[in-house]
């Protein structure tokens, strides 16, 4: 985990939070399948991270140093944000992760 976290760089941090946030959103909705969960987060993170990366254009050389800096700052706070899910899932931190099915008593 330490060796992920080095990569991640503080100004993305808040990414991981949002992410996060933004999946158990999207767990919610029913009719929004749990398999493409990943998929629409990683999409959200690179487009988060490149528009972050392009408000700071100046701290880089040229667009595609942004560009390359924001798709793997986006995939790292993902699998960061995803991972934490993991874990408050596991530890059972957080309320249940899966969709509850309608349960259907016999009378």
């Amino acid at each position: 985990m330490e060796q992920i976290l080095q990569y991640v760089k503080t100004d993305y941090a808040i990414l991981v939070a949002v992410l996060y946030c933004l999946g158990r959103v999207l767990r919610s909705i029913n009719k929004f399948p749990n398999q493409f969960i990943p998929l629409a987060l990683t999409g959200c993170g690179v487009l988060l991270a490149c528009l972050s990366a392009a408000s700071r254009s100046g701290d880089y050389a040229n667009w595609a140093a942004a560009l390359f800096d924001g798709v793997v700052q986006g995939i790292l706070c993902t699998g960061l944000s995803v991972y934490l899910n993991e874990i408050l899932s596991n530890l059972g931190g957080g309320s249940c992760t899966c969709r509850k099915k309608d349960d259907k008593t016999e009378e």
